[in-house]
């Protein structure tokens, strides 16, 4: 497991200590929910940030960009454009990008402002190899443990590869290892070396 120690490089930083609200009746209309607006109250506003986590060896373990964040009351923040980067001995291997995010809050210390991360709309993991082969994830919710660099969704979840499509309803994903589980409702097919397409159900 990971223990990051937070040195925190913000690039760009505009604060302005106002308030804001932020309607999020779509949130409530996704989840079956009263669609009647949530009101959050904002403290603070940054433009262009870049956010840096390193491990207990002093190396990087993941970063965090947006193009805008919107920190809230309760030590959480709202994120516009994110991308978040795993390293490994200084090389970037796995980078998600998304439409939105949200930081966890309701946390005493700051130390732990990152334990969870919260991705939606449009997200794309991407992974590229050793030897240049991609690997793209696509859903539209994801949830991140940044510490122990897992992934969770329970959304559909679409995976391309060189060689294979894969669908499938939910997913967990343990980049340390490699490794990806799809939930249910798996279909897809990929191509054999001999250049057929077989179909997997």
């Amino acid at each position: 497991m990971h223990r990051p120690l937070t040195y925190l490089t913000t690039i760009g930083v505009v604060s302005v200590l106002c308030y804001f609200f932020l309607d999020l009746s779509q949130t409530g209309e996704e989840t079956g929910e009263d669609s009647a607006a949530t009101e959050l109250a904002f403290d603070g506003y940054s433009e262009g940030i870049n956010t840096v986590f390193y491990n207990e060896n002093g190396d990087v373990d993941y970063t965090l960009r947006a193009t805008r964040q919107f920190h809230l009351k309760d030590q959480s923040a709202l994120l516009e454009k994110p991308l978040v980067r795993f390293f490994e001995n200084g090389v970037s291997t796995w980078n998600i990008v998304a439409e939105s995010g949200l930081v966890g809050g309701n946390t005493e210390a700051s130390a732990r402002l990152m334990e969870s991360i919260r991705l939606s709309g449009d997200v794309e993991v991407h992974r590229l190899d050793d030897y240049g082969n991609s690997t793209v994830l696509s859903t539209q919710l994801l949830d991140i443990d940044p510490n122990r660099e897992i992934l969770e969704t329970q959304d559909p979840v679409q995976m391309v590869t060189a060689s294979i499509t894969h669908a499938g309803q939910g997913m967990f994903a343990d980049l340390n290892r490699d490794e990806i589980q799809f939930h249910s409702n798996n279909s897809g097919h990929y191509e054999s070396q001999g250049n057929h397409a077989d179909t997997e159900q």
